[in-house]
């Protein structure tokens, strides 16, 4: 693991050696037409020199010239022989006594660029001396035409040094342009990189230190921007840690008030039923609105100390028919409802889910018994696929309700609710996997939608 890390390069090498590998690319795509260029162009330079040759033998009394001059003249044209073609007239004009054998004949005048560069590399590797025959139009008159016998090897001699040449100078330039391109990266991209890393590594480590928030710089870039960014997530985020540990603490202070208080609406609820045994009209007709005012405060405790403590409910999975889970959860509402109003339930008999029981339970019974307190008579529970919808017929939900659906202590659709009963219902079907939704509402009624995960094939 250290070694790994040891070669880890950062971002400036990488981009030092990148910016020298482009480089010594593009002087690779420059190299290979210019060394098949310098190929046709030294070897249209010998045929110059060839045909200069042939002019000082013209300029020669009789054009006869001894073998001194002769072998003077093939030797400035770095040649064995010279052959001049005027038209159909083909004449040996200077060679050696036994010019050597020709091994390639390469004609000037039909090379495309494509074969001009294989050959330049084929020449460049060649490891044996080759005896050329080079001809084509004289670069001095195009009307005549020039053959050359010559060798190869100082040509892929200069070639070779050619070569050199261009790599030491692309290695100078990747150099040089490397380092200009990593000093200035490393000032505009790699330094601010680090710093924001740097900081974002201290802010971690303490985000309630009012030191550890950057301060952004007059960058008008994207850098510049990333800064003011973060400046701000870090000014959101310390809010939101403040407001959690203020929350906290009233979380904490809220359980020990909840304990108290449920303590002392036990004892009332005691009280409540021993006064509703009492004989007093007067006393018979306040008890039912004692007993239900005690109620609701229990529940509203009961709630609250749910919401506090149980942010992710805990789930005990198994398989299970709806048709029961609704059932269930009929009986447990029967107080709620006589004959004037009546819970049904059209769930199919074979519709299968997988969940906690008990949770699911809990969040029917809640959707129902909110209808119910709302004024449904008729409450219809029926699924379709993996849903459940409860369809009641009561007078819908005021503005107020809909707009904080599921805001905790605001989403309240009757007086004296807390709006926590949605909120909890919401968190226990976003545990299985599921969600909970409000179909529509109306004065004709309400629809709820429990979206359930599909159950596990075995």
């Amino acid at each position: 693991m250290q070694n790994s890390r040891a070669i880890n390069l950062g971002l400036s090498a990488r981009l030092l050696i990148l910016t020298a590998i482009f480089i010594l690319l593009a002087e690779a795509f420059i190299y290979i037409p210019s060394i098949a260029r310098y190929r046709k162009v030294y070897l249209l330079d010998h045929m110059e020199k060839a045909h200069l040759a042939v002019l000082s033998l013209e300029a020669a009394p009789d054009k006869m010239v001894n073998d001194e001059l002769r072998d003077l003249l093939l030797t400035h044209a770095e040649a064995y022989g010279i052959v001049l073609v005027e038209g159909h007239k083909r004449m040996l004009v200077l060679s050696k006594d036994m010019p050597p054998k020709t091994d390639l004949n390469i004609n000037m005048a039909d090379q495309g660029w494509i074969p001009m560069v294989m050959d330049a590399f084929e020449t460049l590797f060649q490891k044996e001396n080759r005896i050329l025959r080079i001809k084509g139009p004289s670069p001095r008159n195009a009307d005549v035409s020039i053959e050359v016998i010559l060798d190869e090897a100082p040509l892929r001699m200069e070639m070779a040094d050619y070569s050199r040449r261009i790599l030491n100078l692309s290695l100078v330039i990747s150099l040089i342009t490397g380092v200009l391109v990593y000093i200035s990266l490393h000032g505009l991209l790699v330094r601010p990189i680090r710093k924001l890393a740097r900081n974002m590594a201290e802010f971690r480590e303490n985000p309630e230190d009012e030191k550890t928030i950057i301060v952004p710089s007059d960058r008008c870039d994207e850098i510049g921007q990333t800064e003011a960014e973060l400046h701000a997530m870090q000014g959101e985020l310390r809010k939101l840690l403040r407001q959690k540990d203020r929350l906290a603490s009233i979380g904490s202070a809220v359980a020990k008030i909840n304990h108290d208080l449920r303590n002392s609406l036990s004892k009332a609820m005691l009280m409540s039923d021993q006064i509703a045994g009492s004989t007093d009209e007067k006393v018979q007709k306040l008890a039912p609105q004692l007993c239900q005012t005690v109620d609701q405060a229990i529940d509203l405790c009961a709630q609250t100390m749910d919401y506090v403590a149980n942010s992710t409910p805990r789930l005990d999975k198994e398989l299970f028919y709806l048709h029961d889970l609704v059932d269930e959860v009929i009986a447990h509402v029967a107080d709620l409802h006589d004959e004037t109003t009546r819970v049904e339930n059209h769930v199919d008999d074979l519709a299968e889910a997988e969940g906690d029981m008990t949770q699911l339970r809990r969040v029917l019974v809640n959707l129902v018994r909110n209808a119910l307190q709302m004024g449904a008579t008729h409450v219809e529970l029926k699924n379709q696929h993996n849903s459940i919808d409860v369809i009641d017929n009561g007078p819908g939900l005021p503005n107020k309700a809909k707009t904080n659906l599921f805001k905790p202590f605001a989403g309240s659709a009757r007086r004296g609710g807390t709006g926590l009963g949605l909120v909890i219902a919401r968190d226990i079907m976003h545990a299985h996997g599921g969600d909970l939704t409000l179909q529509q509402t109306s004065a004709q009624g309400t629809t709820f939608r429990l979206v359930l995960p599909q159950p596990k094939e075995i």
